[in-house]
């Protein structure tokens, strides 16, 4: 039988959040949803507490929960998911996450009313400090939106705020690339964007985003694992933009966006050594955009790529560190923190 919605979550390594995150999912206001959880493999205790959860709410009929035999990372749980799912519309949730008990509802409701494809909604930033509601900008022109998701600066490739129609995921290269664990939904969501002119939007914060799970991959020192999954990404999204002949349409954003990220990586690397390693990344953009960049950049690529210097990259990021703390201190003191906005959601827990 077809639900309306599907509501899709990996589950790994998710003991201390996957409670509130089930219970803002069975709470919702809306009733026809299909919720189907993976498995990854997890080697915590995320699963049994997820079991209790769901024996205490019987009238949702229609829950799975899929078991990988071993762990496939968050891309396959998540394709898992998918091909195990029948509803018209999917919803993606993270299992260290939680939604506001209407989000289902509201986000259908215009996905209906506007005949969308995908349906998008603003979101909570929370850190152990302070929680901010962070917007998710759409614009009217489909040129612009797609240029907006490619520089990722007023739109959000994030897959967990959108309600999306089922038959974007049957279209060509429209599934999470396999291995592909960071920056797997912005991939996805970029190629969502070139196909679709049907995108609406809903004006309010409805999605919880945590980022104080400590394990969560994008809240830890970047490793090897994010250089290649980078790297990935843009072999990936070059090919496809190649395929569809506006690749070079785009070249100056996707040029720019590169040495962006080359920069944050290398700025939160902590290992010389993998510094050094993946120095040349992107070095014909490099080359090509050298007096774009800012004297700092220029010395830590400079850094980077000569095992003498290494020293000399974390140097300049320690620097800026410290530089930070005391900004961040000075601001403090002239501005007490203040407490974090109130949360709307009032489960029952």
């Amino acid at each position: 039988m077809t639900s309306k919605v599907s509501i899709l979550v990996p589950v790994y390594n998710v003991s201390k959040y996957i409670e509130r995150c089930a219970h803002s999912l069975f709470q919702q206001t809306f009733e026809d949803i299909e919720y189907v959880f993976v498995n990854d493999c997890t080697p915590d205790n995320s699963i049994e507490k997820l079991q209790k959860i769901i024996d205490r709410y019987p009238t949702r009929k229609s829950v799975k929960i899929i078991n990988h035999e071993k762990n496939r990372g968050l891309a396959a749980a998540r394709n898992t998911a998918i091909d195990n799912s029948t509803g018209k519309y999917i919803l993606h949730i993270d299992s260290d996450d939680y939604i506001e008990l209407d989000m289902v509802e509201q986000l259908y409701q215009v996905a209906e009313k506007k005949q969308a494809d995908i349906t998008v909604c603003d979101f909570f930033r929370e850190t152990a400090r302070q929680t901010v509601i962070c917007y998710d900008f759409i614009a009217y022109d489909r040129e612009e939106r797609f240029r907006n998701i490619l520089t990722v600066e007023k739109s959000e490739g994030y897959i967990w705020n959108k309600l999306i129609r089922r038959e974007l995921y049957e279209l060509p290269d429209c599934r999470l690339p396999a291995g592909l664990d960071f920056w797997e939904d912005l991939y996805v969501v970029t190629l969502f964007y070139y196909y679709t002119n049907k995108i609406a939007k809903v004006d309010k914060p409805l999605y919880h985003y945590v980022m104080y799970n400590e394990n969560a991959l994008t809240n830890n020192s970047c490793n090897k694992k994010h250089y290649e999954n980078v790297l990935l990404f843009w072999r990936l999204l070059d090919k496809f933009l190649q395929e569809k002949g506006v690749f070079e349409k785009y070249l100056d954003i996707i040029e720019k966006q590169k040495l962006q990220i080359k920069i944050t990586l290398i700025f939160n690397t902590k290992s010389a050594t993998l510094r050094h390693q993946y120095a040349e990344m992107f070095a014909a953009e490099e080359k090509k955009r050298r007096n774009t960049l800012k004297l700092v950049e220029k010395v830590m690529f400079f850094c980077a790529k000569r095992k003498y210097l290494l020293w000399g990259a974390s140097v300049i990021r320690n620097l800026l560190l410290i530089k930070g703390k005391i900004l961040k201190w000075l601001y403090a003191v002239k501005k007490p923190l203040e407490p974090p906005q109130k949360q709307l959601c009032t489960m029952k827990i």
